[in-house]
């Protein structure tokens, strides 16, 4: 996730640079042939760039609004999970009332962690194994390699140690319910993410409007040529900057769990997690939270 308002230039050059290439010659080819060899019946009225331009700027705002909204439904699952998290920790520390923390209530709190950054690493298509090796015994990982859903068996994990509370009597039906049902809500907001996921942008939305993007762009100028003189060129430029740069925007929030910069901050989620839980549970190694690297992305 981008922290920094304003992205430097080399960035913008880096991401348009071959729009550039292509554009400023084809503008400037067109200005020549107006102004100096005579093609004065090539420019149209400005009118027509401006209806095509006012229908590509629809698209792209309907666009970017369906984007957005699955980034930011993506981000209010990962806040569920954070306070899910802290209440399943919460509550199996306090309903095993005892002087010091048991070894399963640990354990509870560690599969807690794995399971976040399991669900964070296949939600990026990497090794959902990646960095569990801390909070699971090896017999356990070992167990969960080649398992298509890595969260999900997990999550069994849990279960399995809410069921032994229960059977050794230090948490009552009523206890063993409501952990059950915070486990149910972290098992429903990961179901949330891999439908974002594994669900596709209808691509109807980044065809139509790129190719409307690139028509509108190739007949700007045309509609310029009149009025504006040597400029049109930076002023198509910059139009067709903007365009562009709001198409890509779209694109990017469109998919908030594919390891960009654009991404949800599922890395920092899961560090901040685990602090919570390593401080419920009183540890005394606490690692320091993720800050933004000095591009300002936060993954």
């Amino acid at each position: 996730m981008y922290t920094k308002n304003v992205p430097s230039i080399s960035r913008i050059f880096k991401g348009f640079g071959l729009h550039f290439l292509w554009y400023a010659p084809y503008v400037t080819a067109v200005y020549v042939a107006y102004a100096y060899l005579g093609f004065k019946n090539i420019d149209i009225k400005m009118s027509i760039a401006t209806v095509l331009g006012f229908a590509v700027a629809l698209l792209l705002g309907f666009r970017t609004s369906a984007s957005y909204d699955r980034w930011w439904e993506a981000r209010k699952i990962w806040g569920g999970i954070i306070n899910e998290s802290r209440t399943l920790v919460r509550q199996t520390i306090g309903f095993i009332d005892q002087d010091t923390i048991s070894d399963e209530v640990r354990q509870m709190a560690y599969y807690q962690i794995a399971w976040c950054i399991s669900l964070k690493n296949s939600l990026r298509n990497l090794n959902p194994l990646d960095g569990v090796e801390v909070f699971l015994s090896n017999a356990e990982i070992a167990a969960l390699q080649g398992k298509s859903n890595v969260p999900s068996e997990i999550l069994k994990l849990q279960t399995k140690l809410n069921a032994g509370f229960k059977k050794r009597g230090e948490i009552d039906s009523f206890q063993f319910v409501s952990i059950d049902q915070t486990m149910k809500d972290l098992c429903t907001h990961m179901g949330k993410a891999e439908r974002i996921k594994k669900t596709v942008f209808p691509t109807q939305y980044r065809s139509y409007t790129h190719k409307g993007v690139i028509i509108f762009t190739i007949m700007l100028p045309f509609g310029m040529l009149f009025s504006t003189g040597p400029l049109v060129v930076l002023i198509c430029l910059l139009v067709s900057f903007f365009f562009n740069m709001l198409e890509n925007i779209a694109y990017y929030l469109q998919d908030p769990f594919m390891n960009r910069a654009s991404d949800i901050p599922m890395t920092s989620i899961c560090r901040t997690i685990e602090i919570n839980i390593k401080e419920l549970l009183e540890e005394k190694d606490i690692p320091e939270a993720i800050m933004p690297d000095e591009k300002g992305v936060l993954m």
